[in-house]
């Protein structure tokens, strides 16, 4: 009798020795086998530390990623998790002045934005000018799995399973960064992210997928999920160099030259830019995308008074005269 009641304290102390972790079951929202698992007392990995950065901020506009993925995982939302965690990571670099994606939504609707390819000139177009996004940053995710092998049944009790096995996870996401003003793609890359991990699990399902849980950031498939959002990063800020950085006249008012740039993207009092006014749009014959537009230098552009979403500059050479929409490039 006595050993009869001491099983459930033996099983009881073997849990106690093993990290709960909350993990998804993909079919549906009932406690069955865990599908991910973690070590025991490991947190979440710590979030990458930027360079400083003080140089002007790119303005971007990232958008619903599509889900390409097909069977269990296709039901879930993963699509929104990977836009909402791109966007932060973007952010946290410290170069970019990311358009929220509510902000997004409510200009243009997120059919308008799920094109496959390119998007449309005229969509494009509005995200720019409503916007004042350079560049639309599009991802698909192509792959988003993990398999696992041996120790499937475990001991289970009360809701929970203890048992060893080892998986295999794999993230894969097309990026595109198409140019806001022409809606061609300037250049596209595909950010992986791959993870194999072993051990001991223990947890209990659920039917649901959350980003931001510690669970889903120690399981394989949510490292898995971070190399590759980390790629992408890379790759965009790599990109975004060779992208001058521009601004665009509001109005004038006698010699006070109002530009829709301000503190909230690093311009600081005596920047300079060369200003340009724009000529006709060069559009090509074929597939009536705007290529660009002529471009005639006016003079340089001395920004003096600086706000946090606007500021006020001068011209300090050239004759203009400038005019609202004409385009101010860094120097």
């Amino acid at each position: 009798m006595k050993k009869i009641m001491l099983l459930p304290v033996i099983l009881l102390c073997i849990a106690s020795f093993t990290l709960v972790s909350y993990a998804y079951d993909p079919t549906s929202g009932d406690q069955q086998n865990d599908q991910y698992e973690k070590p025991a007392k490991k947190s979440p990995p710590p979030d990458t530390v930027y360079a400083p950065y003080t140089g002007p901020k790119k303005r971007v506009a990232v958008t619903k990623f599509d889900n390409k993925v097909k069977g269990t995982y296709g039901s879930w939302n993963i699509g929104e998790g990977m836009a909402e965690q791109l966007t932060t990571a973007l952010i946290k670099t410290g170069r970019f002045v990311v358009v929220e994606r509510q902000a997004l939504q409510d200009v243009l609707g997120e059919q308008e934005l799920g094109q496959t390819g390119v998007i449309k000139k005229e969509t494009a177009a509005k995200v720019g000018q409503v916007l004042g996004a350079q560049i639309i940053v599009r991802g698909v995710v192509s792959e988003f799995e993990q398999s696992e092998s041996g120790g499937g049944a475990g001991i289970g009790f009360a809701g929970f399973r203890v048992g060893g096995r080892s998986s295999n996870a794999h993230v894969g996401i097309d990026i595109r960064l198409i140019d806001a003003s022409s809606g061609q793609v300037l250049t596209s890359h595909n950010a992986v992210g791959k993870v194999e991990s072993s051990g001991i699990a223990v947890g209990v399902s659920r039917g649901h997928l959350d980003f931001g849980a510690d669970s889903f950031k120690n399981a394989p498939i949510g490292q898995a999920t971070r190399q590759a959002i980390e790629d992408a990063v890379k790759f965009i800020v790599d990109t975004m160099e060779t992208v001058p950085f521009t601004a665009k006249v509001i109005k004038i008012e006698g010699k006070k030259i109002y530009v829709n740039i301000g503190s909230n993207m690093n311009v600081r009092s005596g920047t300079k830019m060369y200003a340009y006014a724009l000529g006709e749009d060069l559009v090509d014959p074929d597939t009536g995308l705007r290529l660009g537009a002529d471009e005639k230098l006016l003079g340089t552009v001395e920004v003096r008074d600086v706000q946090s979403k606007y500021s006020i500059g001068y011209m300090v050479s050239g004759n203009g005269p400038l005019k609202r929409g004409d385009i101010l490039k860094l120097q």
